[in-house]
């Protein structure tokens, strides 16, 4: 679908009416939070591009970290991978979490097949719930604690993408990946999201629609926040939110099943829950669906203390 970025005076508007005043410019460097930075880098199955950075201020105290999210979504399908087919996969394979802090992780499970998500390192075994409907997530929630740093494996061990000797199943980057425990030094949070054209259905018109998954998450106040977003649609999208000072453009797939993934960090100020939305024309313009409702192209970035 072809998307372009709009004139200011149509986002200022749109936001006016739907999330409450907006800057000026959404492209503009944010100026609420003291610690911002934007890459976007490459995998193995990725494109890549690259942004400018902002220097950090030294002189913000770091806060110790006390939860940490991780969402995953699984997408059936939704990878290309070098034999020219499309695989099952997880969209993040590559994961960070800090030793010592509890982990709350969420499944979000678009496909109608069993997935699982086991790690004998980390002493995982979790069976990701079945989407019930095409567009509608099976959701899994579990929590643990990773009790020291380190490299761990991770892979789905259930049939799937063809069998247990395909290539989803058998090949980092699809059904299969490594989860990072970092130090406690570290001190960042890291957050996972996943754009995905057609992704998610709405019953108020039994249509599939352009979406986040997820499109809420929860952060901690005063600790730097890496976002990782994976971009699966072809067309641009934006992470607007002028209560907190981001306003971003994720770059599209450089084709189907070719995703884009964009690192942005920022540190948020103040406690609160904080409405973003993507800003760029999507599924069927600025009106439409996804574009209008939470939970598809806007959500809630929730800060705690």
């Amino acid at each position: 679908m072809k998307k372009t970025l709009l004139a200011t005076i149509a986002l200022s508007a749109l936001i006016l009416s739907g999330c409450g005043a907006a800057t000026s410019n959404n492209t503009a460097a944010p100026t609420t939070s003291p610690t911002q930075t934007t890459n976007q880098a490459a995998n193995s199955t990725s494109g890549s591009t690259s942004n400018s950075s902002q220097s950090a201020d030294s002189s913000t105290p770091i806060a110790a970290l006390k939860t940490q999210e991780m969402d995953l979504t699984i997408l059936p399908g939704g990878r290309l991978g070098p034999d020219g087919k499309m695989h099952d996969t997880y969209a993040q394979t590559d994961l960070n979490v800090i030793q010592g802090v509890p982990v709350k992780m969420t499944i979000y499970n678009y496909d109608s097949g069993e997935h699982s998500f086991s790690s004998a390192g980390l002493g995982l075994n979790v069976q990701a719930k079945v989407s019930p409907k095409k567009g509608v997530p099976g959701i899994t929630t579990f929590t643990f604690t990773p009790t020291k740093t380190g490299d761990f494996k991770w892979q789905c061990v259930d049939k799937c993408d063809g069998g247990m000797t395909s290539y989803s199943m058998t090949h980092d980057g699809y059904m299969m990946g490594t989860v990072h425990v970092l130090p406690q030094s570290t001190n960042k949070q890291y957050i996972d999201l996943t754009i995905k054209d057609g992704l998610k259905y709405a019953a108020a018109d039994g249509k599939l629609h352009d979406s986040y998954s997820p499109a809420d998450f929860t952060v901690q106040e005063g600790i730097p926040v890496v976002l990782t977003v994976t971009n699966f649609d072809t067309g641009e999208h934006s992470l607007f939110s002028p209560g907190l000072g981001i306003s971003q453009v994720w770059k599209g797939a450089s084709k189907e099943g070719v995703p884009t993934v964009s690192t942005y960090t920022f540190t948020p100020t103040k406690t609160g829950s904080f409405t973003w939305q993507c800003t760029i024309s999507c599924d069927g313009g600025m009106q439409s669906y996804s574009m209008t409702h939470q939970g598809y192209m806007m959500g809630t970035i929730n800060v705690v203390g």
